[in-house]
């Protein structure tokens, strides 16, 4: 949403303005889990009061706030709702499907492979190759220990794999739940609530069916349809009835509570309260709501970070492994083991400030120009006959 897709919703700012708060909220939450504290090698694996110790404490209630989980579920509602935002009420014909698939293609993989070609300069120049430090996580060791291959490379070019990029595994389901989002829009029918029930009922019970394929689209593809029926009903709907402050602090304790009782690896409880939650913001914003609690997204920091989210959540990956393992070569292990979460903000802060600027070079030249081209390319031919 860092480009407007196409939606002529009023809100559109803070909405786009909540997704670089979740981008922002992925980048600390990684920031929190590449270090061992102690005993907890794995904190992303337990609930808050399951970690032992002061530090690991404190890590975990961080990452409660910024939960990587939590907020991809928000991106997928967020999806859902913009994109049929773009295209509900249009008679859905093969060519305009077409187009509107062919869009986001030109809207997420341009964007992806400067990315890795990031990673590749990185690993081919800077890198100083692979090594096992004393404090480090697994999920941190297990990072680039291969070789880099143009096999590889290719691989996670075309979203076969994500070894390069760990969050593009989201960019695939991304890409797989569009193409079936018209189709289950369509399913909801233009008018009423019937055929929106049963599309989320069903969507639901394959996700349930799915809830141990964390990597795969069948798993969240309610999350779409929520988001879809957003912006089905709002129109309506949101007119009537606005969400006052109680509803957003209700919203934000189901997201929170979801992070702080649940493993952050998308098990279906934690999703459904997440999934709520962000439905309920969703809706709050759409609706025009201008309470204080929502102000925060009209911070020109939420506003520039919302514009270059999609670019940030691809690259701060590298950008904090790169400053990671720079720490680990540089910073006695003494300290790294004794004052990990020192050491785990300081990469967090370093990583963010380094990862911005490159994220802001990737949307001006990479993500804006080629979701331009490809909607110019894909115009309808009514448009390019005014045109």
């Amino acid at each position: 949403m860092s480009v407007k897709e196409g939606s002529s919703f009023g809100f559109v700012d803070r909405l786009e303005a909540l997704r670089g708060v979740a981008a922002l909220a992925v980048s600390v939450g990684h920031s929190m889990i590449w270090l061992v504290i102690g005993q907890e090698t794995a904190l992303a694996t337990k609930a808050i009061w399951e970690v032992r110790g002061i530090q690991a404490t404190i890590a975990r209630a961080i990452l409660s706030v910024f939960s990587g989980a939590a907020a991809v579920d928000i991106f997928f509602v967020l999806s859902g709702f913009v994109l049929t935002m773009s295209f509900f009420g249009k008679p859905l014909t093969i060519n305009r499907y077409l187009m509107f698939a062919g869009k986001r293609v030109f809207r997420i993989l341009p964007t992806l492979w400067f990315a890795l070609l990031i990673v590749c300069l990185y690993l081919w120049t800077i890198y100083p190759g692979h090594a096992e430090f004393l404090g480090a996580s697994d999920w941190f060791t297990h990072s680039y220990q291969d070789p880099l291959s143009i096999k590889e490379v290719a691989e996670n070019a075309r979203l076969a794999a994500w070894s390069l990029d760990p969050n593009a595994w989201t960019l695939k389901v991304e890409l797989l739940a569009s193409a079936l989002l018209p189709l289950m829009v369509y399913a909801m029918g233009q008018r009423g609530k019937t055929g929106t029930v049963l599309v989320f009922m069903v969507t639901l019970l394959l996700g349930w069916l799915r809830r141990d394929a964390q990597f795969n689209v069948i798993h969240y593809l309610y999350m779409f349809v929520i988001g879809a029926a957003i912006a089905k009903h709002g129109a309506k709907e949101l007119a009537r009835f606005q969400p006052g402050n109680s509803g957003i602090v209700g919203c934000l304790i189901a997201i929170l509570a979801a992070s702080i009782c649940f493993p952050l690896w998308h098990p279906f409880g934690a999703d459904l309260l997440v999934v709520a939650g962000s439905a309920g913001l969703i809706w709050a914003i759409s609706s025009g709501k201008e309470g204080s609690l929502l102000c925060i997204l009209d911070a020109r920091w939420a506003r520039f970070l919302g514009r270059i989210s999609y670019s940030f959540y691809l690259l701060h990956f590298i950008v904090l492994y790169a400053v990671g393992n720079m720490f680990l070569h540089v910073v006695p292990t003494y300290f790294v083991l004794r004052q990990p979460l020192t050491v785990m903000l300081a990469s967090c802060v370093l990583s963010i400030g380094i990862a911005i600027p490159i994220a802001a070079f990737a949307f001006r030249f990479i993500e804006k120009p080629f979701t331009l081209l490809g909607r110019q390319l894909l115009r309808p031919r009514s448009e390019l006959s005014r045109a």
